[in-house]
């Protein structure tokens, strides 16, 4: 099996990558920089996130004291038809839940859709306290995030008094005998307290572009360095040929090793001789002396 090529296309691998990284991490010139740049800009992520508050209430169904029905001789005709289901009052949450988790319900209580304010309606599953009783009992769960604790406690109880006045205008509407009606009470009150969880995951994210863009510059740096013996040997000059004038480059090989550039201009000097022999002929040679 061929083993992979630990270099690219540059000359660069991963391994001298991440040598060129953690030899940059020991350099005290370039860690301490990066470490205030690092420390730094969490901060700033820190400082510049807005805080947020959250306050939840935990809400059950029951049943009135007397029961779900005036006349339990005649069950059928006075019972409560929302207690008449066989799991009836897991039913009626989900009714209320339903009917509570629309854009204008939202929009009433002060939790616009794309607002500021978050509001959260349904039946424990997001609260982990709730998480293993919610899916069993009548619980109908109230969450409400916000940027100040006074926002946050006004939407509250504009969410529960709403769910309130849907839970007794349905009872209403199916001519349900007040004395049946069933209750929403609250179980568990609380908040609002404030969340740092945004203003954490800022810091984080500051610190991770801190590093980045420190050892990244460091290395870009590295890496130009390493170029430089590219420029040690320079463009030779550039003159301009008088016979055809063309543009040559003074002393360039064109490719060539110096070898086989001195063995081309020797065929040429040979070359030329031969041409000059060939245009001007022999030449005689004259003797002196004479007759006598």
């Amino acid at each position: 099996m061929n083993d992979v090529p630990l270099r690219g296309k540059s000359g660069w691998g991963y391994m001298e990558f991440w040598t060129a990284i953690l030899g940059l991490a020991r350099n005290k010139f370039v860690a301490v920089p990066v470490a205030v740049l690092t420390a730094a800009l969490a901060l700033t992520g820190y400082l510049v996130l807005p805080e947020r508050y959250v306050a939840s209430a935990s809400m059950v169904l029951v049943t009135p004291s007397g029961g779900g029905s005036i006349d339990r001789t005649k069950p059928l005709a006075q019972t409560n038809p929302l207690l008449q289901f066989s799991d009836d009052l897991r039913t009626t949450a989900s009714i209320l839940i339903l009917a509570m988790n629309s854009p204008d319900v939202f929009k009433s209580v002060g939790a616009p859709e794309d607002g500021p304010v978050e509001l959260t309606i349904d039946d424990g599953r997001t609260n982990p306290t709730l998480l293993g009783v919610g899916t069993t009992g009548p619980f109908v769960y109230v969450e409400v995030e916000a940027a100040s604790r006074a926002e946050v406690t006004k939407v509250l109880a504009a969410a529960q008094e709403r769910l309130r006045e849907e839970l007794e205008d349905r009872q209403n509407e199916l001519k349900a005998h007040p004395v049946t009606f069933v209750q929403l009470d609250d179980v568990v009150r609380l908040g609002p307290e404030a969340d740092r969880a945004p203003k954490l995951q800022g810091a984080v994210g500051g610190a991770l572009l801190g590093l980045v863009a420190g050892f990244g510059a460091a290395y870009a740096a590295v890496r130009g360095k390493l170029r430089l013996p590219a420029r040690l040997h320079p463009e030779p000059p550039v003159r301009e040929n008088k016979e055809n004038g063309t543009l040559q480059k003074t002393g360039s090989l064109n490719g060539r090793t110096p070898h086989e550039k001195a063995a081309t201009d020797q065929a040429a000097t040979d070359q030329a001789a031969a041409d000059a022999d060939a245009e001007t002929g022999p030449i005689d040679v004259i003797r002196g002396g004479g007759d006598r």
